[in-house]
């Protein structure tokens, strides 16, 4: 279809008259740091942190990784909560012409040792609190270093929000680290950022995939760049923007969209390491904030909270939201109770976050909005990946443009198969509308979408089968008025094994074995799983029965 539109875009944005920008956010940020040198750059429960403090601690981190023989195109892994020292270590890294893998935090050993050794990160920043993790897999994997710092090491003497617990734990002792808070006032500085081509990589992205294990993303440099500017032309976000920042780094709408336009725009970004409901609202309300990203799951429980009415939150001018659809009537009532409205937008970590934005003048409720500037966009056939269909149709969202990833990282098979003739295949099924309006409709395969997280069955899978009583494993996605959905886990027990485990054995386990959001909070023990002639599993059989009662 052509690019009808345009014609929503917000008035003054003009594709022709875009330029998209041609340095690295390293030095945008640097630039930043020389002009606004005393603004906060990020307020940590009411510690600030100026843009001139992070660009010195941010030198001084690449001056240390350098000094440890880090050389452009190495990888350094970060494994922290939000915190000013993730800000400093992403940044350092990049000034280091180092490519940073974020990992989440909320990683167990055996996913994080599957990212260690696929990414080949010679340099880890932890906390002392995950350090213990990582020790137990230290030595199978290619980490040469590894930097450990503590959550209230950055936090002021008396607290603004009310901060996690876990942050204000006494520091542990990690044997064979470097201490983080060494680095940032002892090290000598990386003076000048080491140079880097837009179409270097700037960050690996893990990303689940039906082949059961998470693979990377790679996003370059020019990615990072373009997506802000494109970001930033679209919304109108400027220096005098305070964002809020609550969407986890590690995830790309949280670093592109939070972390990266801070440092991009020389805005003051309010961090907080984690999601807490009245704290969300009170920093709003005390730092004015003006803008933030939330997932479906905050907005259904702000609509949802009685107390949201308390709170001043005239100073949002914008709030928009990712991660997985906003049910219609969610973005209602979000407008009847905050008296703004809520803008939806799409994009993955291969797009460096968003493709699509609702124009925040004329948000369409249920859809995800339009394409930005230089994104093209279509609809094209589930059978052959190509053929474009039209208005109302549904299909494969397919996507191009300045954001779009280079491709897997180490991974050429699935590379090829993601990227067709320039096009990108989100995965995503999807129709656009008279208008030119985008809707997400389902994911295509099996991904299940928990509390805004991407959770592909074949990589819970992959980990229950370390289990010795399970002999068989499927894992469907159901719904959830809250989190979307649930992961549900059907199982199969060895013979010897029947009986003598519970459900809920295996569902401690798997919450000892990956992360949170992942791990099933339901198991059923089953005789069979279904199956086709040739021995695939049936997913839709098991959604089936996953919507009937435990016998």
């Amino acid at each position: 279809m052509d690019t009808i539109w345009k014609r929503w875009w917000p008035a003054g944005v003009d594709e022709p008259s875009i330029e998209l920008p041609v340095r690295p956010l390293a030095m945008i940020l640097k630039d930043n740091a020389r002009r606004l040198p005393s603004k906060p750059a990020l307020i940590f429960y009411g510690r600030q942190v100026t843009f001139a403090e992070l660009d010195d601690a941010s030198d001084r981190f690449a001056g240390w990784l350098a000094s440890r023989g880090v050389r452009p195109g190495d990888r350094v892994a970060v494994f922290l909560e939000n915190c000013p020292q993730f800000a400093i270590a992403y940044f350092g890294a990049l000034k280091a012409g180092a490519i940073n893998v974020c990992l989440n935090p909320m990683h167990k050993a055996i996913e994080l040792e599957h990212e260690f050794q696929d990414s080949g990160a010679k340099v880890l920043v932890t906390s002392d609190q995950a350090y213990p993790i990582v020790a137990s897999i230290r030595d199978r994997t290619p980490l040469d270093a590894v930097v450990v710092t503590a959550y209230r090491d950055y936090l002021p003497a008396e607290p603004t929000l009310t901060v996690p617990p876990s942050f204000l734990e006494p520091s542990r002792p990690s044997p064979d680290t470097d201490g983080f808070l060494s680095i940032v006032r002892e090290a000598p500085p990386l003076g000048t950022p080491r140079p880097r081509r837009l179409d270097d990589t700037a960050l690996i992205q893990y990303t689940s995939g039906t082949t059961g294990v998470p693979k990377g993303a790679e996003l370059t440099h020019g990615n990072v760049v373009a997506n802000c500017e494109l970001q930033r032309v679209f919304i109108g976000v400027g220096e005098d923007d305070v964002p809020l920042g609550v969407l986890p780094w590690f995830h790309i709408t949280g670093m592109e969209c939070q972390m990266n336009m801070m440092a991009y725009a020389g805005a003051t970004l309010v961090v907080l390491g984690r999601f807490d409901l009245e704290t969300v609202l009170r920093a709003i309300q005390q730092y004015r904030c003006t803008l933030t990203t939330l997932i479906a799951t905050i907005n259904v429980a702000i609509v949802h909270w009685p107390r949201t009415k308390e709170f001043d939150l005239s100073s949002l001018r914008a709030c928009f939201s990712g991660g997985a659809p906003v049910p219609a009537e969610i973005a209602r009532r979000w407008e009847q109770v905050t008296g703004y409205t809520l803008i939806e937008g799409y994009g993955l970590s291969e797009t460096t976050a968003p493709t699509h934005v609702n124009p925040p003048h004329r948000p369409k409720y249920g859809t995800v909005g339009v394409p930005l500037p230089f994104v093209e966009a279509k609809i094209v056939s589930l059978e052959d990946g190509r053929t474009e269909l039209g208005v109302g149709q549904s299909g494969e969202i397919a996507v191009r443009g300045p954001m779009v990833m280079k491709g897997y990282w180490q991974r050429p098979d699935a590379t090829a198969e993601a990227i067709r003739d320039g096009w990108f295949l989100t995965g995503d099924v999807g129709r656009v509308d008279e208008e030119g309006y985008f809707t997400i409709e389902e994911r295509k395969k099996d991904m299940i979408k928990a509390s805004g997280y991407s959770v592909f069955p074949a990589e819970v899978e992959a980990i229950m089968y370390r289990h010795p009583a399970i002999a068989e494993v499927g894992v469907v996605g159901v719904p959830d008025p809250y989190r979307g959905e649930d992961v549900l886990a059907f199982v199969v027990a060895k013979p010897d094994a029947k009986g003598k485990v519970t459900e809920q054995e295996i569902v401690d386990w798997c919450r000892d074995q990956m992360s949170v959001y992942k791990a099933p909070r339901q198991v059923r023990f089953v005789d069979a799983l279904p199956k086709t002639a040739s021995g695939k599993v049936l997913k839709r059989a098991l959604r089936d029965a996953a919507a009937k009662p435990p016998a």
